[in-house]
């Protein structure tokens, strides 16, 4: 399931018998180390609970190994990495247990980030400037803030750790900072600077009151931390080869260790010990905070341990209060229907920490069926459950629930069952759970519409818990434009791989062909005038934008003259305007009126693959995503007051659309949908990461 190792690798066990309540492999009885006759197409593989406590964690980041974060237990230092998207390429971290996220920083982006400890759920805080070199970061959970090191700027910011109040605290007379410690409860913050006079300095928050607090005796001092317990600061200097100690006002400095074969980089204290990384050494190490039984942690394997984070619920930075160690968290638990059956049923999977599961029938009954399809979006009206796998299954996934007991007036599967009883179960697939709901246009909540054009489907999202159902086509190959018509309940969509303009009932039913396209058509972007009845879509295989009547009659060009890769396209209906992108060799945004005359060029300059565009009515502005600038931008109608809102430059933008409130985006590399505060603040994930492509998307409120 998993592939093989390589064919140097060695085995070195077979025939394990476990009874499952060893606390080690080594504890089951097999043959002897490397005693066997298999080879590696028999390599054995698990699929653990995603569900696990967040405790008892040695978190490690290894830039040899391009930028991964490890999560090693702390009892077994047992490892495994963190699913990241391989875009990222983290230098430096830190763990926030309040919310269960890690910060980050991508030197190669130049980006402040944050993920979801499971790996998904990648936001960004801040894009910062071409000369950023970013070293180390510190998180304080408490004031909920982010400081972080720029070696390329010589400075030390801030940035709240929901992506607002940006400010620089400290950028004179720095050389090269790197790493950083914080005391919450002063809010002040102590730094390293490796530069041509290495020193260690402190400072208040707001860059106030700096001190140095030491100026001798160093050349590289790469690893700071505090020590909450004794209120010490521990510090490693890989030019002295020293791990030393000193009050926080920088007296009463000491050595700790000095190995003059090392290469220290960064230190955690926890409880009597100093856990360290040493750049020649492959493994975690740990020394006595009285510099004795220096020892190595867990097994060899690594190549450059950048930074450490140990992470015990309960001890640590005073004032971080958590209920308990994080297990599950609503906002990152979704559910979806797959399998046989229409739109509004089907085989219920759970997504939780990266990982979509099955739900055991045990127990199961319309009250479970009631809170599932309310997160669905359908309501809890007539819903009932389905069992023994009527809908299909899927062998190849955990069992994430069992014996679900809801009373049917919870609003999330999650509210129904006991943190520890996530991936506890006594069943086999052919339990598997299904829901049947009851589908009324009429009050369906908000939803929002994506066209998946590499698994071919077409799905309608919940927009206030982002789980899903896709809306079955008998024939769907690449959608990529899409909108919907609240009057007729419609969805229309283009489908570049079938040359074709369709329509189709929310449900899936009435499925219809409005226009067969030529072998050469590629229609990209496609829009709907509710008011007029009408289609507008973009054909840059024939260079053309068209429209046409809802049900395919009456077609003519808008334009068909100076296009090269037209793309997206949004109307003005009030003022019969439209509005399109092209993404050319000389891209550019353009607008006529619906009978193609008034054509203006709005911007010319500053595009590279503009792909996304939108009309917002509510403020008469045009927003506009380009996957080649990565940008999300912003302007008037006249393309005048061009405004930056949002900047990724790890993204791929496709479609966007906007509300009253807020602009949501389709990014390809994130595999979701993004939602942003119209100042580009607040960057959330709409739904799981775990779509192919989404292109068009298309927003539906009831009521507006």
């Amino acid at each position: 399931l998993f592939g093989a190792a390589p064919t140097y690798a060695k085995i070195f066990m077979d025939e394990v018998n476990c009874t499952g309540t060893e606390a080690s492999i080594d504890l089951c009885h097999f043959n002897g180390w490397g005693v066997h006759d298999c080879g590696h197409d028999e390599d054995a593989g698990v699929i653990c609970n995603s569900a696990s406590t967040e405790d008892n964690i040695i978190f490690l980041l290894d830039t040899g190994l391009g930028g991964v974060i490890f999560r090693m237990d702390l009892n077994t230092q047992s490892y495994v990495p963190i699913p990241m998207n391989s875009l990222y390429t983290p230098t430096a971290f830190d763990y926030d247990p309040t919310d269960g996220r890690i910060y980050f920083v991508d030197y190669r982006l130049r980006q402040l980030m944050s993920v979801h400890f499971s790996g998904t759920d990648v936001r960004e805080l801040k894009q910062l400037d071409a000369n950023a070199d970013l070293e180390k970061i510190q998180v304080d959970p408490i004031n909920r803030k982010l400081f972080y090191a720029d070696t390329g700027n010589n400075l030390i910011g801030s940035i709240n750790l929901d992506g607002t109040g940006y400010r620089v605290v400290v950028n004179q007379s720095l050389d090269e900072p790197r790493d950083l410690a914080l005391v919450p409860a002063t809010q002040t913050i102590y730094w390293t600077d490796w530069g041509t006079s290495p020193k260690i300095e402190k400072a208040s928050y707001d860059g106030s009151n700096r001190q140095t607090l030491a100026s001798t005796g160093l050349k590289w001092p790469n690893g700071l931390a505090y020590d909450y317990e004794e209120n010490r600061l521990y510090f490693v200097d890989a030019g002295t080869h020293k791990i030393e100690a000193m009050q926080p006002d920088g007296s009463s400095r000491s050595v700790i260790l000095t190995d003059s074969s090392a290469h220290f980089f960064a230190v955690s204290p926890y409880h009597q010990y100093l856990y360290y990384t040493d750049w020649n050494q492959h493994t975690v190490m740990r020394v006595n905070k009285d510099g004795s039984g220096k020892t190595n942690i867990g097994p060899t394997g690594f190549r450059q341990l950048a930074d450490i984070r140990v992470h015990k619920y309960g001890y640590g930075m005073p004032g971080v209060v958590t209920p308990s160690p994080i297990v599950v968290d609503e906002s990152h638990i979704f559910v979806r229907l797959v399998g046989r059956g229409d739109h509004n049923e089907g085989l219920v999977e759970v997504y939780i920490n990266g990982e979509w599961g099955t739900i055991c029938d045990d127990m199961w009954d319309d009250r479970e069926a009631k809170v599932v399809c309310e997160m669905l979006g359908f309501g809890k009206t007539n819903a009932k459950a389905v069992s023994r796998a009527y809908y299909g299954t899927d062998n190849s996934i955990i069992i994430f629930l069992d014996d679900v007991n809801c009373t049917g007036e919870e609003s999330h599967i999650a509210q129904c069952t006991k943190i520890g009883d996530w991936g506890l179960h006594n069943c086999d697939h052919r339990e598997d759970a299904g829901v049947n709901c009851t589908f009324d246009v009429t009050t369906i909540r908000d939803f929002v519409l994506v066209a998946d054009s590499y698994i071919q489907e077409i799905y309608r999202m919940d927009l206030e818990t982002g789980s899903y159902s896709a809306i079955p086509q008998y024939s769907v190959n690449t959608p990529i434009g899409i909108d919907y018509d609240p009057l007729t309940h419609t969805v229309f969509y283009s489908d570049v791989g079938l040359h074709l303009i369709k329509s189709t009932d929310l449900d899936g039913n009435n499925e219809k062909i409005l226009k067969r396209l030529n072998s050469v058509a590629i229609p990209d972007g496609l829009v709907i005038d509710v008011q007029n009845r009408l289609i507008f879509y973009s054909d840059t295989g024939n260079d053309v934008i068209v429209k046409m009547n809802m049900d395919g009659t009456g077609v003519v060009n808008v334009t068909n003259t100076n296009l090269d890769e037209p793309r997206a396209v949004t109307l003005d209906v009030a003022n019969q305007v439209i509005y399109w992108t092209d993404w050319g060799a000389h891209p550019k945004i353009e607008k006529s009126n619906y009978d193609g005359s008034n054509r203006q060029t709005l911007i010319d300059s500053g595009l590279k693959f503009p792909n996304g565009l939108v009309y917002d009515g509510t403020t008469n502005k045009l927003y506009l995503c380009d996957a080649g600038t990565n940008k999300i931008e912003v302007m008037d109608t006249n393309g005048q007051n061009r405004q930056l809102i949002f900047q990724d430059a790890g993204a791929h933008f496709f479609g966007i659309d906007v509300d009253s409130q807020y602009i949501y985006v389709s990014d390809w590399t994130k595999d979701g949908v993004i939602r942003l505060n119209k100042d580009g603040s607040g960057e959330t994930p709409v739904g799981p990461p775990s779509f192919g492509k989404l292109n068009g998307i298309s927003l539906y409120h009831q009521g507006g």
